[in-house]
């Protein structure tokens, strides 16, 4: 049984690398440099304000979709789109510190109301929003790859693993000294790249069947029909013995 593990491990490393390591440029590398400790804390409450929101989206574009495969799609071009436009952002501010003190990148931190602190405080807001969308997404697909039990749990306890190597990459490359900020941007954009074209190598099935019927609003749709989620599992088991019984 170990075999029906690995088709997702690319995927789930990535994700999970990704997302650990990005926080910590985000939140450390980026917002320490730019806010100000008053103006850092109202972008931090935005950061997680965003992550609900996200969550939220990303259960509704999951659960709405007419197939697996097409909210899969949905939901990670969602991700791509925003995660893009907040490393956009935050390199077009990245550009000029690194021009003015490199390899430091330093630069004044702003304070609330300030002049051009609305740049920087959308790229946050718009970090936590894909932040989100990311783990949904990824818890996501773990159900609908693999089938409860043993398996899932494998799965998921894999999955949890490499979430410790994310976060000590990240540290690894938060000290400026280490790596210039304008690097790191890059590398995690990178890095957040690599994730959006593996996932795009790891889409679920175009048709629910009995393993992937647990979608995070516990309704799934078949054909398009809203169809009770234990209805699904009856038809999926009465299935499974039928073609025992053959």
């Amino acid at each position: 049984r170990a075999s029906s593990t690995p088709p997702a491990t690319l995927t789930h490393v990535s994700f999970r690398t990704t997302r650990s390591s990005l926080c910590r440029y985000q939140l450390n590398t980026f917002g320490d440099r730019f806010f100000d400790s008053r103006a850092l804390g109202l972008e931090l409450a935005s950061f997680y304000l965003a992550e609900v929101l996200g969550a939220a989206l990303a259960g509704w574009t999951l659960d709405t979709a007419s197939t697996p495969r097409a909210g899969a799609l949905r939901q990670l071009a969602a991700f791509g789109l925003a995660t893009s436009a907040a490393y956009a952002l935050a390199l077009s501010v990245e550009v000029p510190a690194a021009r003015a003190h490199w390899p430091t990148c330093s630069t004044p931190r702003l304070q609330l109301g300030e002049e051009g602190v609305a740049v920087p405080s959308l790229a946050f807001f718009l970090w936590g929003l894909s932040d989100s969308q990311v783990q949904a997404y990824a818890y996501w697909l773990l159900r609908q790859l693999h089938s409860g039990g043993d398996e899932l749990a494998r799965a998921v306890g894999f999955y949890k693993m490499v979430q410790s190597l994310g976060w000590s990459v990240g540290f690894l490359l938060v000290p400026s000294w280490r790596l210039p900020p304008l690097v790191q941007n890059l590398a995690t954009a990178a890095c957040g790249a690599l994730g959006l074209a593996l996932a795009l190598r790891e889409l679920p099935p175009a048709r629910i069947d009995s393993r992937s019927s647990s979608p995070l609003l516990r309704v799934v749709r078949i054909e398009g029909e809203r169809v009770d989620e234990s209805a699904v599992e009856s038809a999926g088991g009465a299935l499974q013995q039928q073609q025992q019984q053959q």
